[in-house]
């Protein structure tokens, strides 16, 4: 093979005939994939699991450790991101970030509907203009937060448990937009399963039933066990001048405010506005302060 020609400022090699098309995308490693028919939901899921690899700083013993488990929604996309800001963390050499973890990327096979408006939401807090876009088909109506719950903790967890090594504590779940607002959701609930929370610009609307109220009232008792909660906004969704965005601003401030009314000792939580940043650009700075802040012993 002759010397790359330089042309433009890049270089251009003559014979390009070792390179093959593997007919597969670039995979995401260390992961598998499964997709599930949920009963709960009546649809098919797809899901992703990301295992750290071995050999991170810890030595043999690290990797043979038992791993907490981390659901991430809308996994298509945001398990990758997760995976990296993980692996970022574990080999900083300074100051790692937390022990490793198993991450569960939720999400639709390929070629499905997107179903998220579906499974992360409420029927009653949709307003009704997004309620009427998103009913043309059912895959997409709102409301189906209630079995997406249940989905995650009958069918999906117990499935995770089994295959893969991974410690009897709570899990981790994380979720951004929509996704936060099931994340919200499932803590209003008090799920079983979960114990640390990301509710990443949580899409919360006025309607009819008032949840942020329900939040409040929920933080005067008891919760069902010790819990952590990260909230996140940037602050050009609170003030960007785009109504759907001021809205959920409007309603993050809100429970931030029930937050800091309403102590309770079992639940620790911090809340961060990214200054400059809209509802997408926030999205990666605050999933990585929101690892650090829920999984850093």
């Amino acid at each position: 093979m002759s010397a790359p020609e330089l042309s433009g400022g890049l270089a251009r090699a003559a014979d390009l005939s070792g390179f093959e098309s593997t007919g597969q995308p670039w995979p995401l490693r260390d992961t598998e994939s499964f997709e599930y028919h949920s009963k709960a939901v009546g649809d098919n899921m797809a899901i992703g699991v990301w295992s750290p690899p071995k050999g991170l700083p810890g030595g043999a013993a690290a990797d043979e450790k038992p791993l907490d488990v981390v659901y991430v929604l809308d996994g298509s996309w945001a398990l990758g991101v997760t995976a990296t800001i993980c692996m970022l963390q574990y080999v900083d050499l300074i100051h790692p970030g937390f022990a490793p973890v198993l991450l569960v990327g939720v999400d639709y096979p390929v070629g499905r509907p997107n179903a998220r408006t579906r499974d992360y939401t409420m029927a009653d807090q949709v307003p009704s203009a997004m309620k009427e876009k998103f009913s043309t088909t059912p895959e997409t109506t709102p409301g189906g937060a209630d079995k997406f719950l249940a989905f995650l903790e009958e069918e999906l967890d117990p499935f995770i448990r089994s295959r893969y090594n991974t410690t009897g504590k709570r899990a981790g779940i994380l979720g951004d937009s929509f996704g936060g607002t099931f994340t919200f959701y499932a803590f209003l609930k008090q799920s079983k399963l979960f114990d640390r929370y990301w509710l990443g610009s949580p899409g919360i609307f006025t309607n009819t039933i008032d949840y942020v109220a329900q939040f409040e009232t929920l933080l005067k008792g008891k919760l069902a066990h010790p819990t952590k909660m990260f909230v996140t906004c940037g602050s050009r969704e609170i003030n960007g001048g785009v109504a759907l965005y001021e809205e959920v601003g409007r309603n993050y401030n809100r429970l931030v405010s029930a937050l800091n009314r309403v102590p309770n000792d079992q639940l620790a939580w911090a809340s961060k506005i990214y200054d400059g940043h809209t509802h997408t650009s926030v999205v990666a700075p605050a999933l990585s302060d929101a690892l650090l802040y829920l999984f850093r012993p």
